[in-house]
């Protein structure tokens, strides 16, 4: 039985929150000790909640932290060749506990401004009074953002379009374009070809013919609830949103784990 199978008949029967918090303390207690050492070493390093890292990434405390910086080196090293990061407005759309951009202050010039949002109020509260040099806003699950038109040079979402419907593709991709300037930069990760292993016949097929495919374990947002996103569909919904895509690179397969692919698009205003 396919693992996705297995997911709808323990969504059925009301069992997947359970299963949620039995992982929450299995992982809890796998990371014990490493964490604790972690700790003890890093005394003054600012951590959320422990589910709030098992929700938003893994409750691995130097995961979380020590490799949050090569990741945001990778996010500005795949952005650098189409924008100079000097005095311009950098937003992370969906910034969760901040894993990424709190690192971005210290490994980016001085002149630039730092911006998060994100629709779960928890995780912002924690932010905002705990990561310093950086401006945190609520938002909605639907648009719009608490920001002014053109007022972002780089918007970054990574996993995002990946907990959303289709409906939210097309909403979201709108505002984007207006709090992006023209020419602004969209750098955006999503469940490509990589990922395909886990559809369904039938789904693979939808999939395939360049249409989104939707696993609603949970509702919308949460990371139970999945998002597949073909090379097929995503130009055609850049396209629809003048959007030019500048990079794609499709996600592989590294330690039998499935990479997301990468979009570097480019807004042109009408």
């Amino acid at each position: 039985m396919k693992k996705i199978a297995l997911k709808r008949i323990l969504s059925n029967l009301n069992l997947l929150s359970l299963i949620e918090q039995v992982n929450f303390y299995r992982q809890k207690w796998q990371n014990r000790k490493s964490n604790r050492l972690f700790l003890e070493n890093n005394p003054t390093v600012k951590l959320p909640p422990d589910f709030y890292l098992y929700e938003t990434f893994n409750l691995n405390y130097d995961k979380f932290y020590t490799n949050g910086k090569p990741t945001a080196k990778w996010l500005v090293n795949h952005i650098k060749g189409f924008k100079e990061f000097k005095n311009i407005s950098i937003l992370d759309w969906g910034c969760g506990t901040g894993r990424i951009l709190r690192h971005l202050p210290s490994i980016l010039d001085s002149s630039n401004s730092f911006y998060g949002t994100d629709y779960n109020k928890k995780y912002v509260k924690w932010c905002s009074e705990n990561l310093e040099g950086i401006q945190f806003k609520n938002n909605n699950l639907n648009p719009p953002l608490n920001f002014k038109n053109d007022e972002m040079d780089v918007v970054y979402g990574i996993s995002i379009f990946t907990h959303l419907s289709e409906e939210l593709h097309h909403s979201w991709l709108k505002e984007l374009s207006r709090v992006l300037k023209n020419t602004g930069i969209l750098f955006l990760t999503t469940h490509g070809d990589a990922h395909k292993f886990k559809l369904l016949e039938k789904e693979q097929e939808i999939y395939d013919a360049g249409n989104l495919v939707i696993h609603d374990f949970k509702k919308e947002g949460n990371r139970l609830y999945a998002s597949y996103q073909s090379p097929k569909f995503f130009r055609a919904l850049c396209e629809q949103n003048n959007f030019e895509v500048l990079n794609h690179i499709p996600g592989d397969i590294r330690n039998n784990k499935p990479q997301q692919d990468v979009w570097v698009l480019k807004l042109i205003k009408n």
